[in-house]
């Protein structure tokens, strides 16, 4: 796309609706991609048709537990200070404990909160 040179109203206002209507057609097309993808990688399903459920589980639990830990690490600046270096480890403990005890609950309602998202949508 070339530079257009916009030299008075009128040609600013139909750049602008030209714009919009480009914006809208970029947002269909990456709703309906989030559509396709959530409906290809529908977890729920993932994990309750699995042959290797409990395999399946572990790789959950490392990549949620890894992600509550870097946020962990963010919040309470680990690398900052010995204080915030031993919360971080006592709360990084703890979250692993409840999310290793309750998996299956957290993939459910992260699986139901997007379905309910895109049934808004």
């Amino acid at each position: 796309m070339g530079k257009n040179i916009i030299v008075n109203q009128s040609e600013l206002v139909l750049r602008i609706a030209e714009l919009k209507m480009h914006k809208e057609i970029q947002e269909e097309v990456l709703a309906d991609s989030f559509k396709e993808i959530l409906v290809t990688l529908d977890l729920a399903l993932f994990f309750t048709k699995s042959t290797n459920h409990n395999g399946l589980q572990d790789v959950a639990k490392s990549g949620i537990n890894a992600v509550v830990d870097l946020i962990i690490d963010l919040l309470l600046g680990k690398h900052r200070s010995v204080k915030g270096y031993l919360t971080a480890i006592i709360v990084e403990k703890f979250s692993a404990m409840l999310i290793n005890n309750n998996i299956t609950t957290i993939i459910s309602r992260i699986t139901s909160f997007f379905n309910k998202k895109n049934e808004v949508d």
